[in-house]
Parts: structure tokens; sequence; C-alpha cells
């Protein structure tokens, strides 16, 4: 596995991230954690509220679609800001986890950018065949 199980790539008016991660729950936080990592500096999150995240979908790919715009949907809906996931369960087609993080309070958290949407744009989730799991994925700002 590389350094960090995450790395972000240059995209067009977008921003995409390649994750990897030892099994397919470690893909799903890794994933995760990019995506909190891109919107806010998570040091300057405390772990005050937990929320419960259940997502299903047809496919893994989907399932990577759903459960990062689950966590883009309470960002915005419940105004949180996650510091840290746990994932509860996971199967190629559904996900409960529990997500750490606190209210968004801009006179202490540190905020890069606002993610819009996570797309299918040159979505691809699969498994090597050292057994390691690799995706890409393209957030719309």
């Amino acid at each position: 596995m590389k350094d960090k199980p995450f790395e972000y790539i240059e995209h067009t008016a977008d921003a995409g991230m390649l994750v990897s991660g030892d099994s397919l729950q470690s893909l799903f936080t890794n994933a995760a954690q990019g995506l909190f990592e891109m919107i806010a500096v998570v040091e300057t999150i405390d772990e005050k509220e937990i929320i419960e995240v259940n997502v299903a979908a047809d496919s893994v790919e989907m399932l990577l679609v759903t459960w990062l715009d689950e966590l883009v949907f309470k960002h915005e809906t419940e105004e949180l800001f996650f510091k840290r996931v746990e994932i509860n369960s996971i199967s190629e087609t559904e996900l409960a986890a529990k997500v750490y993080g606190e209210s968004t309070n801009y006179d202490k958290h540190v905020v890069y950018t606002e993610i819009k949407a996570v797309t299918y744009h040159q979505l691809y989730v699969k498994q090597e065949p050292d057994g390691d799991w690799e995706a890409q994925v393209i957030f719309d700002l």
C-alpha cells in the first residue's frame, strides 16, 4: 500500500481522489477520510456528535458514490464537519457506519472547499490480485 491511503488528482473544474485500502472496509474508510480532509482541516474538528449512516446500492461503484454523497449531504443539511468514520458492516452493496464530528463553527474550523456532488465520471473500484482495493472518484466543486 502507498504512504497515504488516498491522494488527490487534478481534474478540470472538479477534484479527484485515488483511494487504496487493504480491504473493502479500509477502502471506504479511507475514501471518507479523504473527503473529510478535502473539505476542512480535520485537526480543528472535535468528535462531539455521532451520526449513523446506512446506505445501499446495486454495485460496489454505486455504493462508493452513494456513501460519499450521503456524507456530503449530512455535512450540508445537518451543518456538521466530520473528523472520523467507523464502518460497522460492509458488503459490495450495503454499508453501515458511525461518523464522528461536530457542528459547523467557522470561527474554529479551517475550511478548504465545498463539494457539490460526487460524480460517476471516471469512477472505478477494483480489487487487485494481491487482495488490496483501489478506487478513483471525482467530485464536482
